[in-house]
């Protein structure tokens, strides 16, 4: 009788065990699947509401009712099983595709709670000062005379480290975003601690071993930025401007007689070439000009310190393309020349 009595709680143990086992096993596999797959489909996915001192079964319907979870029984058991629903965080949170219940009680558990993005603008490659303003006032952040004020303040571009009296190539090339409106000050230090931060590293270090700037080094690679937007071609413009540099020849880069021309309208004429009262004329002045002419990228950054050397010294713009047709010399040079001023001809009589 004892032994049988024995017997009968050990498969009741055993029976309990299996059973305990048996439901652990399909809680965890539940939580691993996504309940719909076309949950959080929209653009913008779906955004719950946590509010501290939510209780959990009230967490699970809200996550039920958004087509996130299918049970909440299961949902409930499955975080009693882990014990860990002290640790979750009280906030909003943004789903933007199908997710597991183990998806969702991870996000809430670290806390990654959505802030919705209220403004958000685009700084591309190349842009200047003039530019920038636009950009930032377009976007609702400070007025055209405020920006301008400030990206040209000398005593506030030294507050942020940048060695020189304006901001121009020091904003780096990037989309930013705010969860809330930021002043101009706070949109300008953002961009300029960003461009700190893509700096490569040892960057000025190694910029001055070959004999350049900090400043210097910025005003070369937004040269090469400005004259060109294959990767391919950067460090060959690099050596192009090094060679120049070297031989003290003039750089003839046009994209910096532009940038010195007030109300430029899109034509280079004589009047522009011969004007030595532009510093920025480089078909005149020799060496790199007084400061950058945009916001260089970090692969043109990088090109400034990583020139090829395949004895190039000229480049010309291929016809009806971005490519640019690197020579050695200026006979081959001017035949490329000639036959993108030709072709700039037969454009322009066809649009007539």
């Amino acid at each position: 009788m004892y032994r049988k009595l024995i017997r009968l709680i050990l498969i009741a143990i055993v029976g309990s065990v299996i059973a305990a086992s048996y439901g652990y096993y399909k809680v965890t596999s539940w939580s691993q699947e996504r309940a719909f797959a076309d949950a959080a489909s929209n653009e913008d996915g779906t955004i719950i509401e946590f509010p501290s001192g939510t209780g959990l079964s009230k967490l699970a319907k809200t996550l039920y009712e958004n087509r996130l979870i299918d049970s909440t029984k299961m949902f409930e058991l499955f975080v009693r099983i882990n014990g860990d629903y002290n640790k979750f965080q009280a906030g909003k949170y943004r789903f933007l595709e199908s997710v597991s219940p183990l998806e969702i009680v991870t996000k809430i558990r670290k806390g990654d709670i959505y802030w919705p993005v209220i403004v958000e603008y685009t700084i591309p490659e190349g842009f200047t000062l003039r530019k920038i303003a636009d950009r930032l006032a377009a976007n609702g952040i400070g007025h055209i005379k405020q920006l301008d004020t400030l990206l040209m303040d000398p005593t506030f571009a030294k507050s942020l480290k940048v060695p020189a009296d304006t901001f121009e190539g020091f904003i780096y090339p990037a989309t930013y975003q705010y969860i809330k409106m930021p002043s101009p000050q706070e949109a300008i230090s953002h961009m300029v601690d960003t461009f700190w931060k893509k700096l490569p590293k040892n960057y000025e270090a190694n910029a001055k071993k070959r004999g350049l700037s900090l400043k210097d080094a910025i005003t070369f690679a937004s040269l090469i930025e400005l004259e060109t937007k294959r990767d391919e071609e950067r460090s060959i413009i690099s050596e192009v401007i090094w060679s120049r540099l070297k031989d003290r020849a003039p750089l003839a880069i046009d994209a910096a007689l532009i940038y010195g021309i007030k109300d430029y309208r899109g034509d280079i004429k004589w009047i522009h070439l011969r004007d030595a009262k532009n510093p920025y004329n480089t078909r005149i002045h020799k060496g790199l000009p007084p400061t950058p002419i945009g916001s260089p990228s970090v692969e043109s950054l990088k090109a400034v310190l990583t020139p090829t050397n395949t004895g190039a010294y000229f480049y010309v713009l291929l016809p009806n393309s971005d490519k640019h047709h690197f020579s050695k010399t200026h006979k081959e040079h001017q035949q490329y020349v000639r036959k993108l001023v030709e072709a700039h001809r037969r454009n322009k009589s066809n649009n007539k």
